[in-house]
């Protein structure tokens, strides 16, 4: 049931509905000060004002303040049918799908659960970077750890992850934080420093949900000297393809028969996720390592490599594909590699105009990396071709 804290959260729509002169809304302090809501007086004119409100909040990508809307038209009038598709979706956009793709990934649930399970003690006092469900988080209590401290950004994933700890009975032990990691402080936030850190902050290209920052202010801050991290390391691999389906997913010349290539000022010129295995495909090289990161080593800092891509087939390269592998401990790894069956794609980086390569001709690539993205560029002197030239 939802509660008077949740609906004085809209004063401001409720003060306005009070102007109108709808009969039923008493404006003065007792509202303000929570003594009695006037959403107990069922006004079906506040209902269709909450419901227009929420429809203004989702139309401006406001989606916490629409929920809130909504969810006060249902709590009002249960039978509303447009309130309860509206909720419907703006929870969607509070709550991302991936979270049920995640939590269904048995390949990456079980082996963080096998390097939870190694490396938790009784003495294990954790902090889990991004709750979402509070999966880890649970799996580290059940372990048998001492306390685990989890922050989540999102304030209505951070009540869900809350709410099934509490429903799996780890409450005691487990406490979700409606924080970045970040903002946290020693002795405020958290009462002591953490001696192990559990984080899965990763997208499709490792770098994108901010892994390294988060990892590093940890280290700096909340974490004892000897923590134990979770993952340790990974490393980014590659492989040159040719498909023109591929490339086109973000660059464009003629569309029947009109030019319509201004639009390639907007294309996406970085990484993107794409799930490989949809799409024919023709691999140029062998796969080959371009990135090394060391989570609990040295201070990661923007860097730049050039690698030889070992060319296996003429062809023409349309994009580069890449995926990293998470080195939860010394043994227990993840990867999101072409073919695997986790919930991750694979990233890919496309190139505007083909790249001929040889056979037996080993091209140079320049990797390089800022903490937070990946980018790819060819080195050398090569045929060019166009995004309509035939491969």
């Amino acid at each position: 049931m939802l509660g008077k804290q949740t609906f004085l959260l809209q004063g401001d729509l409720l003060g306005r509905f009070a102007k109108t002169g709808h009969g039923e809304i008493e404006p003065g302090s007792k509202y303000a000060a929570g003594t009695q809501t006037a959403l107990d007086h069922r006004s079906p004119d506040l209902v269709r004002l909450l419901v227009s409100q929420g429809r203004v909040h989702m139309e401006n990508m406001q989606y916490y303040d629409a929920m809130k809307c909504f969810e006060a038209a249902v709590y009002l009038d249960p039978d509303h049918e447009e309130a309860s598709v509206g909720l419907k979706r703006a929870h969607c956009k509070i709550v991302p799908r991936w979270h049920f793709a995640m939590l269904n990934d048995d390949e990456r649930n079980h082996a963080y659960e096998m390097a939870l399970n190694r490396a938790v003690t009784s003495e294990s006092i954790v902090f889990d970077i991004g709750s979402g469900s509070g999966l880890l988080a649970l799996i580290a209590a059940r372990a048998g750890a001492r306390q685990v401290f989890s922050c989540e950004i999102n304030p209505t994933v951070a009540e869900l992850a809350q709410d099934t700890v509490r429903l799996n009975g780890y409450d005691d032990r487990v406490k979700i934080i409606n924080e970045r990691s970040t903002k946290l402080r020693l002795g405020v936030d958290l009462p002591v420093k953490q001696n192990l850190l559990v984080t899965e902050t990763v997208d499709c290209g490792l770098l994108g949900e901010g892994i390294v920052g988060s990892i590093a202010h940890a280290r700096e801050h909340l974490l004892t000297e000897d923590a134990r991290i979770i993952p340790c390391a990974a490393t980014v691999s590659a492989v040159l393809v040719e498909s023109r389906r591929l490339q086109r997913l973000n660059f464009v010349e003629k569309s029947c028969g009109f030019d319509v290539s201004p639009f390639n000022h907007y294309a996406t010129p970085e990484y993107f996720p794409v799930r490989l295995g949809g799409f024919e495909y023709v691999e140029l090289s062998e796969p080959f390592d371009v990135l090394h990161f060391d989570f609990a080593g040295a201070p990661i800092t923007p860097s730049q490599s050039i690698v030889k891509a070992p060319i296996k087939r003429d062809g023409v390269c349309h994009a580069i594909i890449f995926w990293f592998t998470l080195y939860l401990d010394d043994d227990i790894s993840v990867s999101n590699q072409p073919g695997s069956t986790t919930h991750w794609t694979q990233a890919m980086e496309a190139f505007r105009k083909g790249i001929a390569v040889r056979a037996g001709e080993p091209i140079n690539i320049q990797a390089e990396h800022d903490c937070s993205t990946i980018s790819f560029k060819i080195i050398g002197p090569r045929e060019i071709t166009g995004i309509n030239a035939a491969s």
